[in-house]
């Protein structure tokens, strides 16, 4: 009887190790469901998941299925209606596409579906959520704003390095077409040209929109906002269907950076306007130096007004070196109203220092 006691108890014992076993088993199948359908399931709750660095790879299936839960719609209207059947409703109503660049909802966006500073739009998430977006800050010249709206955890896109980008390199671009109704936009595409500047001339002004990438692919309204990234799901631009071009990430890091800081942020402005050092061989042959950036235009707000000329050549500020006005943009972007600056400047055999207190950005009247 004692053995027979002990052998029931030990077939007991071997049992329950035996169940344990096949329910740690089960948890861990649970648990690598979960992961893998985190994004899709639980949208609404999900903790923020940008980062500063990313290392893996996506199919293009998955690139666009993850990156458009940070891809938003934007619309100067309220509530859906039938305004995506209206004539050029893209431009009439300002309907496009924003990236949330951002956890707490700073969204990049297009000047012409926002809106300028100050102004209001409206966001539509993925899951449907509307949200008032208040314009914190705008570029109508690149064609760029920033957006923002009240929310927390929002998944975000990470910013890569768009001034390591190359003519013939591969990227994808994710837009929302319609603004409110999720019709999604996936493509291909190719860098054509990289640091080009345009010169847009209209009834009224002439624009310049400097160091703006152009592609292989038509940006019509249907990818205006769109993002543009790599296979890693990094942003190195947004799309622009007003200069048919991609303006590249790294022209708004310092903005975005500031408004992180300050939401009520007022950029420093130096209201010049030209061409890059590649060009310039072709507009003034006898300028041989390897830095520098060509003026073309001088804003009547600028506080170079009456101080810089037309056909000057800025060679440094502060002693940096500039060969972009990407670099100078950034630059001024790093600074603050009413600080001083030094501009080394060539005009024709004569160079110029000229020291310059930066005016606050006007608002278009």
């Amino acid at each position: 009887m004692y053995y027979e006691t002990r052998k029931n108890k030990s077939l007991g014992i071997a049992l329950i190790l035996v169940l344990l076993v096949v329910i740690i088993a089960i948890l861990i199948s649970l648990i690598k469901i979960i992961e893998n359908n985190s994004v899709d399931s639980s949208y609404k709750n999900i903790e923020a998941t940008g980062t500063d660095t990313i290392d893996s790879e996506f199919s293009p299936k998955d690139l666009a299925k993850n990156s458009g839960y940070s891809v938003v719609g934007i619309s100067k209207l309220n509530e859906k209606n039938t305004s995506v059947f209206v004539e050029n409703s893209e431009e009439k109503l300002g309907i496009g596409s924003g990236l949330i660049l951002t956890s707490n909802g700073l969204i990049l966006s297009n000047c012409e579906t926002t809106g300028g500073k100050g102004e209001t739009c409206f966001v539509t998430l993925k899951n449907g959520t509307i949200y008032p977006g208040e314009v914190k800050w705008s570029d109508s010249n690149l064609d760029i704003s920033i957006v923002k709206i009240s929310a927390e955890n929002l998944l975000f896109l990470s910013c890569g390095d768009s001034d390591n980008l190359e003519i013939g390199d591969k990227l994808y671009i994710l837009s929302n077409s319609t603004g409110y109704e999720f019709d999604e936009n996936f493509n291909e595409l190719l860098i054509s040209k990289v640091k080009t500047t345009l010169k847009l001339v209209g009834e009224t002004e002439t624009i310049y929109s400097e160091d703006v990438i152009k592609v292989n692919l038509d940006i019509g309204p249907s990818y205006n906002g769109g993002a543009i990234l790599n296979k890693n799901g990094e942003v190195f631009g947004i799309a622009s269907s007003k200069l048919g071009s991609i303006i590249p990430i790294n022209r708004i890091k310092n903005i975005l950076n500031r408004l992180k800081e300050d939401e009520n942020f007022e950029e420093p402005y130096l209201g010049i306007f030209g061409f890059d050092n590649d060009v310039l061989k072709y507009l003034n042959p006898d300028y041989n130096l390897k830095i520098g950036i060509y003026v073309e235009k001088i804003d009547e707000e600028s506080p170079l007004k009456d101080k810089i000329l037309p056909g000057d050549i800025i060679r440094k500020v502060d002693d940096i070196e500039l060969s972009s006005f990407q670099e100078l943009s950034e630059y001024i972007y790093s600074k603050s109203i009413k600080d001083e600056i030094n501009l080394n400047i060539i005009r024709g055999t004569k160079e110029i220092n000229l020291e310059v207190i930066l005016n606050g950005k006007p608002r278009p009247s």
